[in-house]
């Protein structure tokens, strides 16, 4: 096996190590990591050995349990202190969240779901909770559909090929239901989720667009609304797409 390849292996194996400990949420044996990871023990210790020396996975000296390390937090910063975007849309979140008393949130795509980069959470009693760093589906959720239908090739075809989940009875599940919805969010220039990710919730999502004219954030917000017809879902949607275009020019976006 060539040099190189062994190489790519092995970081694939240390990235797959991060995910699952990130995935479990606290202090993990070496036993647990084999086990979920499928790697020797031998395999693992080495790759665990060089995380560790690296500050990405740290080692307790009480029971020997690895958990991620400072480091990871480190260079987290480091990348979003890198998306200007989170920075520009700060103020309208804050403003939407105020003004309609829900979870307003900025999302991207990233592979086959939807990223949360950052959120505001009103102060309801009744708010949705969402954090940032949150993945959820493309198909069944308001800035999802945005993505898959403003890259509607070969997205689409890619998140059928993967299969449309339901989620609710009201989650769009056939191609042909998905790409009507699509056309119809083009059409309106905002997606609307309406209990398809969760029963009882609904959101709006409008685009927001770079200089280079591609559709890269979803805007949104996110509660437990009445229902879609409701005047107060109707003011969401006019400052989510409101605030969506003012971000859009914060980012050089102008529309011809």
């Amino acid at each position: 096996m060539a040099e190189q390849e062994v190489k790519v292996q092995s970081i694939n194996k240390a990235v797959r190590i991060l995910e699952i400990m990130a995935g479990k949420k606290c202090p993990m044996a070496l036993g647990e990591l084999a086990e979920q990871s499928g790697f020797p023990k031998s395999t693992l210790h080495g790759l665990v050995s060089s995380l560790r020396e690296r500050g990405l996975v740290e080692q307790s000296p009480l029971d020997g349990k690895y958990s991620l390390g400072l480091h990871l937090f480190e260079l987290g910063c480091a990348v979003t202190e890198t998306w200007d975007v989170t920075s520009i849309a700060k103020p309208y979140l804050q403003n939407i969240a105020q003004r309609i008393g829900e979870t307003a949130f900025i999302a991207v795509r990233d592979r086959d779901d939807t990223l949360i980069l950052d959120q505001v959470e009103a102060n309801n009693p009744l708010r949705v909770a969402v954090s940032s760093g949150t993945r959820m589906p493309l198909h069944a959720t308001s800035q999802g559909k945005l993505f898959l239908a403003y890259h509607e090739e070969p997205l689409l075809r890619h998140a059928v090929k993967n299969g449309l989940s339901a989620f609710t009875p009201h989650t769009l599940t056939t191609e042909e239901a998905l790409r009507t919805e699509c056309a119809h969010v083009r059409e309106q220039g905002v997606a609307v989720e309406d209990g398809e990710y969760r029963i009882g919730l609904r959101a709006v999502s409008a685009p927001v667009f770079e200089a280079s004219g591609e559709m890269t954030y979803a805007l949104g917000v996110v509660g437990m609304f009445r229902r879609v017809q409701s005047d107060e879902f109707q003011n969401a949607v006019q400052l989510v797409t409101e605030a969506a275009a003012c971000i859009s020019r914060a980012l050089g976006y102008h529309q011809s």
